[in-house]
């Protein structure tokens, strides 16, 4: 390839310009079949679908990830970084996490397998060992190192009197970049528990293979959309394509309609679903990151722990809760507020008890120390 400013070749020799006519005749037909051949490439590029798909529904990628420049996430340093696994766990302390915990180190992690490998004994002692969890392609800030495999974080997105700059906790270095996930003119955001990211896609669909398996409430740039399948870009420039029918799609400042009643028929989307201590992904919730993902799904960002959700939103008395209200318990008498839950009309909650049960509807009257409610929505 030549460029503007590069020297012209120089003429052939005397005894290669002088070719024989038959010679000549070879070339100009070999000329023939190539313009034949260039004509038939681009005849097919115009014939093919959104996301790379041919009009007869043939697995592709998109042109817009041919002509992207695709590259590997740059490892994180300093600053501000993003997640770049599903599910990012952050701890108290780095000298905590054991083997079976090795799942949720990896890059990539599996934090379902991890979930999944626990004893409810194992689960119990991660209580006080676990701060939070952040989803893929969320935005931390850099606030500490513990040599390199290791970095405290904040995440913003994530309010907590703790730390102004947002929820903190170690998270293995290998989880995070430094490259930031491209900005969104539309967004889609995940609606199932967990929604798999495939390798391609076709007229009819998603195809080819799994490449990661997102949490519910995670948030990606979208390219194209179908009736069928979304594509969207990962981290690094990388398009892939989830199912239409997990995810919700929002353009840029524009509301996302958060109701009452579809704050009740998301969190019912987890009945079943076990608990786990610092959980705000999709494999498993603690209570107060149950009601902050519910929310945050929708566009409503709460405080992330308990305590500092009863004192926002406006204050509601028990005779008056409404669907999507949160209700709040003490511990004891007079401790400190330890539980939350959703309440979802006929005197009855949603919430994420305690490990070893399930996200479950109960009466709000299953806890002796009631803390009162806060209303977040006003429809």
């Amino acid at each position: 390839m030549t460029s503007a400013g590069t020297p012209s070749p120089l003429p052939a020799p005397p005894h290669l310009r002088a070719q024989k006519s038959g010679h000549r005749s070879w070339i100009l037909a070999v000329a023939a079949c190539v313009i034949v051949l260039l004509a038939a490439v681009s005849a097919a590029i115009v014939a093919s679908g959104p996301g790379g798909t041919t009009a007869g529904g043939a697995a592709g990628t998109s042109a817009g990830q041919a002509a992207a420049a695709v590259v590997t996430p740059a490892p994180c340093k300093t600053g501000t970084c993003w997640v770049a696994v599903n599910v990012a766990t952050l701890w108290v302390s780095p000298s905590y996490p054991r083997a079976v915990d090795k799942p949720a180190l990896a890059n990539p992690a599996d934090p379902g397998r991890w979930v999944s490998s626990m004893s409810v004994s194992q689960k119990l002692w991660l209580v006080g060992k676990l701060e939070t969890q952040a989803l893929y392609g969320t935005q931390v800030t850099v606030i500490g190192h513990s040599g390199t495999a290791w970095t405290k974080v904040a995440v913003p997105s994530q309010p907590t009197n703790r730390d102004k700059r947002g929820y903190p906790g170690w998270v293995p270095t290998r989880q995070l970049t430094s490259t930031a996930p491209r900005m969104a003119g539309t967004t889609a955001v995940v609606t199932s528990r967990t929604a798999w990211l495939w390798s391609k896609w076709t007229s009819g669909g998603v195809a080819g293979s799994h490449v990661l398996r997102l949490s519910y409430d995670t948030r990606l740039h979208v390219v194209h959309t179908t009736s069928v399948y979304v594509e969207v870009t990962m981290i690094g420039g990388r398009n892939v394509a989830l199912r239409r029918s997990v995810v919700a799609l929002h353009a840029a400042g524009t509301s996302w309609g958060a109701t009452r009643a579809k704050v009740v028929a998301e969190a019912k989307k987890f009945r079943g679903l076990q608990y786990l201590w610092a959980g705000t992904s999709g494999f498993g919730y603690d209570c107060s990151g149950f009601t902050y993902s519910v929310y945050h799904a929708l566009g409503v960002t709460l405080p992330r722990d308990a305590d500092r959700q009863a004192v926002r939103g406006t204050a509601v008395a028990r005779s008056s809760l409404l669907p999507g209200d949160l209700v709040f318990y003490r511990g004891s008498p007079g401790g400190t507020i330890g539980h939350v839950g959703m309440y979802v009309g006929g005197g009855n909650m949603i919430d994420a008890p305690q490990t070893g049960v399930a996200v479950r509807i109960e009466p709000v009257s299953s806890y002796a120390y009631y803390a009162g409610a806060r209303r977040f929505l006003s429809r």
